[in-house]
């Protein structure tokens, strides 16, 4: 028996599907965090894409009303993917268009856009997206590391990926640890958790300091950037 839609809450929406949609599931089921989560898919194909009793499918293009269907008032994040159909312009127009809906209808959701051009990601932020990933500019990233820094773009994409041992990711600081120096906190996290602390975010969104100095005074309200074999803490 499948899920009820209207039952469905602190869910993940992922927009369309296609190949980075396939990809941005199994990464999700990949990840402990996210392994049993229910995650609704919109599209405007046949049938639900893929087994998975912890996957609700609602037919149909993204709009106002499969949006509600999807029950994204009481959804913890959204995925908003370009549709592939299209061509870039209007693929960007849409997904622009698709984040003013999301944010009008429920400003709390955590919205994750995917843009083809960075030069509409101004109107994205004004359309109050959480996060923009501007597939290209990642792609050419990984491209250009690969060329100058043999083997790299295949350690970042480990790396970034939950499916090979070791993650990335962002954690709060613990208590105990506010207020030291970040040598001495950077000791400690290796020693009690064998996880290795890369940077630092000012806050919860906020600037990032990579590879903070031996002496930066620990913050309660920063985050750690991590690297760990798994989300134990």
């Amino acid at each position: 028996r499948g899920m009820v839609t209207s039952k469905v809450e602190d869910h993940i929406i992922i927009c369309e599907w296609n190949h980075r949609a396939k990809a941005v599931l199994k990464e999700l089921r990949s990840d402990p965090q996210t392994a049993d989560v229910p995650i609704v898919v919109i599209a405007d194909i046949e049938q639900k894409p893929v087994d998975d009793s912890n996957l609700i499918f609602v037919r149909g293009v993204v709009n106002e009303d499969t949006l509600k269907k999807a029950n994204l008032e009481k959804a913890s994040t959204i995925i908003i993917l370009g549709d592939d159909e299209v061509e870039e312009t209007a693929r960007d127009a849409k997904v622009i268009l698709t984040t003013l809906t999301v944010e009008t209808l429920s400003p709390k959701v955590y919205s994750v856009v995917e843009l083809v051009d960075k030069a509409n990601e101004l109107h994205c932020q004004r359309a109050n997206a959480n996060e923009i990933i501007i597939g290209s500019e990642l792609n050419s990233h990984l491209l250009a590391s690969a060329a100058s820094d043999h083997g790299i773009s295949r350690i970042i994409s480990e790396l970034l990926s939950s499916r090979y041992g070791n993650e990335l990711y962002s954690m709060p600081v613990p208590r105990q640890m506010a207020g030291s120096k970040f040598l001495d906190l950077f000791v400690a996290m290796k020693k009690e958790n064998d996880t290795t602390v890369f940077g630092i975010q000012k806050g919860r969104g906020g600037e990032f300091v990579s590879n903070p100095d031996a002496d930066y005074i620990i913050d309660e309200e920063d985050y750690l950037l991590v690297i760990s074999k798994d989300r134990k803490i």
